[in-house]
């Protein structure tokens, strides 16, 4: 079906490090890369099988096409890993579990330095007026305030510790 086997997979395994790479950017995420790549894989057997052509009538008017039982195998364990990583999946979201604090090591999936160090804030600001909107990016807490006479930046910074609890 491919001419060029191995220039197909290359390509793909060049995208694939590619947006492992652009999750660990900021506002990126690789949980929704490795799930995506999950999903399609395991789609992929429950959708894509392929067909076995076994014999060819003498009047090449009829062919008969069967599965192996490999193929019902692999289409039903797919079937039934995709559910329930669906299923659970959208019950541990919509209950709001985060699943970092069971995984003490998930969390360097996806980051990268320096947001990786611990201890590490950033917040998000901007200013209306003499109005100063400040989200942490780690909690995302938020709050308005006034500005004083002081330097904007420095009260950002110092709302953002308060905010993110450091």
């Amino acid at each position: 079906m491919h001419t060029h086997k191995f220039d197909e997979m290359l390509i793909l395994v060049v995208i694939i490090v590619l947006d492992l790479a652009l999750g660990t950017f900021p506002f990126g995420s690789n949980f929704s890369n490795i799930g995506g790549f999950t999903s399609g894989f395991l789609l992929g057997f429950v959708i894509l099988t392929r067909r076995q052509h076994h014999w060819l009538n003498l009047n090449k008017s009829n062919t008969s096409q069967k599965q192996e039982s490999y193929q019902y195998a692999l289409r039903i364990i797919s079937f039934v890993l995709l559910s329930v990583g669906l299923v659970g999946g959208g019950v541990l979201f919509f209950k709001g579990v985060d699943l970092n604090d069971y995984c003490s090591w998930c969390h360097y999936i996806t980051c990268a330095p320096p947001s990786c160090k611990p201890g590490y804030i950033s917040c998000e600001d901007y200013q209306i007026g003499n109005k100063l909107n400040v989200t942490c990016l780690n909690n995302g807490r938020s709050g308005i305030f006034s500005l004083s006479n002081r330097n904007p930046d420095e009260q950002a910074e110092e709302l953002c510790y308060r905010l993110c609890g450091k």
